[in-house]
């Protein structure tokens, strides 16, 4: 990578701007970090995050029995070994400290605050990520796009959880960042790092293989014969191959299951049940309620800045940087737009182009004003303002996540009830997986509804006590016609159990309305 320089946004002979300049950025990164790094330890372990346990749990198997194999394939397998090692690192931390003497002693549980700590990072760094490549577009721009990629509520929130997708997302943004380094060093050794950081993107998650179009796209805009583009080109994929390999080997090593797994995930996304709306108007409206209105505004202006450079061809660097960002950013968005499972999260690699579109677009504005001798005062008000305005809704929805996530939730109220009145090894059906108990204290089922089994099932099948989540029964009881299938279904069941106690949320208890049952004996 490239040395790190800071230079100033307006020249000067004094060195006072590259102080201030870092001073912003350091200034951006403590608040990305603030943002990623607080409340880390929410829902930890009775709440955690839906997915979090397929990561966390294998790493912790792979501690105690020393077999690597991850006998799971819906991820490719690098994040998963990066908490192995993470939780390796706790244990012998813990052990020195005391707090635990053999492998025995310690569960799942002990090793998750390390483990989204990792998460926190990947994230803080991906803010100097957008920094480093937006600079490309101009001093100021690398300010502007880091700035407003700290805040997007959809990154911090998914930043605060041991899943996939944040360091995705980093590796994604790292690729992208080696690109332009490639672009401007021209050297088999360059693509070849490029090649390497969008390798460990698919073995992180398979959808990160998509970032080996970013050195494609430089090959494709950038000065070179052909014969020297195609070396390149396989420079490239001969990288991403052995990173991919080195992050996920199972994938060869156990190639019959990896192949049968990946098929099955693969129909999934192919052929499932379509969403209730297309997907690229369901990700728009994500991008509305937490990029904001304002900020793909000026991304839109952000990509027809970039039709624009990419015609004119004036500066090579700042153009391949345009060209890049604006290129991914399409094709990133038209391919999660054609799956048929929507999750928000997916949008994730997405935000740091559409920051940098933004970031680009004002700094752009911003410096034409300048250049036609507009008082310097005026032109830092307006640069505050339109930042405020991109980064209002997006920032407000993080502190939001922040400070409910420090409150006590309606599932740690409800966790906490199972402890003080629920006997030991009582069997318990939870609906989702919103409520995670300890498998050595209680037996523990978890449905995605309660009603997909019938009040007779539950009593047959020995079931003492039932947790309802508003996340399943909320729509049928509280939305639907009382006379819908679904509705009157929960409406018998519960008829027939004994309410014990409900919590609702409130200002001071976010989260879900829970309710907990007994299931009468026969």
């Amino acid at each position: 990578m490239m040395p790190f320089t800071i230079k100033p946004s307006m020249s000067s002979s004094s060195p006072a701007p590259r102080h201030v300049h870092l001073f912003l950025l350091l200034c951006i990164l403590a608040l990305g970090a603030a943002l990623r790094f607080t409340a880390l330890g929410e829902g930890i372990p009775f709440a955690v995050g839906v997915d979090e346990p397929e990561i966390m749990e294998r790493a912790v198997r792979m501690m105690k029995t020393g077999d690597f194999h991850p006998y799971f394939f819906d991820y490719p397998g690098l994040y998963i070994y990066i908490q192995f090692l993470t939780a390796c690192l706790r244990f012998v931390v813990g052990g020195i400290g005391g707090a635990w003497a053999s492998l025995n002693e310690v569960g799942t549980a002990d090793f998750y605050l390390w483990g989204r700590a990792v998460t926190a990072t990947f994230g803080t760094l991906t803010v100097l990520l957008v920094y480093r490549g937006a600079s490309r577009i101009s001093p100021l721009a690398g300010l502007l796009s880091a700035a407003i990629f700290a805040v997007q509520s959809m990154h911090v929130r998914e930043s605060h959880f041991v899943l996939t997708d944040v360091p995705t997302t980093f590796f994604v943004a790292l690729t992208w960042v080696l690109a332009l380094r490639a672009q401007e060093h021209h050297t088999l050794r360059a693509f070849f790092w490029t090649g390497v950081a969008a390798g460990l993107a698919a073995a992180t998650k398979y959808n990160g293989g998509v970032a080996v179009l970013l050195p494609m796209l430089v090959l494709l805009i950038g000065a070179g014969d052909w014969s020297w583009k195609l070396r390149a080109l396989a420079t490239v994929v001969i990288g991403a191959g052995v990173a991919f390999l080195a992050g996920a080997p199972y994938t060869v090593l156990a190639l019959p299951e990896f192949l049968d797994a990946f098929a099955n995930l693969s129909y999934m996304y192919a052929v499932g049940s379509p969403p209730p709306e297309p997907g690229w108007l369901i990700y728009f409206k994500h991008l509305r309620l937490n990029f904001s209105m304002p900020g793909l505004l000026v991304a839109g202006a952000g990509l027809g800045l970039a039709a624009r450079a990419l015609w004119s061809r004036r500066r090579a660097t700042a153009t391949s940087c345009w060209a890049m960002t604006a290129s991914f950013a399409v094709i990133y968005f038209w391919m999660i737009s054609g799956q048929r499972l929507t999750y928000g999260r997916y949008l994730l690699p997405l935000l740091p182009f559409l920051s940098v579109l933004a970031g680009g677009a004002l700094a752009t504005g911003l410096e034409m004003l300048h250049a036609r001798q507009m008082r310097p005062a005026r032109v830092a008000a307006l640069a505050a303002g339109l930042l405020l305005a991109v980064c209002w809704t997006p920032a407000a929805n993080s502190v939001a996540t922040v400070l409910d996530a420090r409150k006590v939730s309606t599932a740690e109220q409800t966790y906490q009830w199972i402890l003080d009145h629920v006997p030991p090894r009582a069997r318990i059906g939870i609906e989702t997986r919103g409520i995670l108990l300890n498998p050595d204290q209680f037996e523990v089922e978890n449905f995605v509804r309660l009603i997909y089994k019938d009040f007779a099932g539950y009593q047959a099948d020995g079931f003492e006590y039932l947790v309802a989540s508003s996340q399943s029964f909320g729509a049928p009881i509280y939305t639907d016609p009382p006379q819908s299938g679904t509705a009157m279904q929960y409406r018998e069941l519960f008829g027939r159990l004994e309410p014990l106690v409900t919590f609702v949320p409130d200002r001071d208890h976010p989260g879900a309305e829970w309710r907990v049952f007994r299931v009468p004996t026969p």
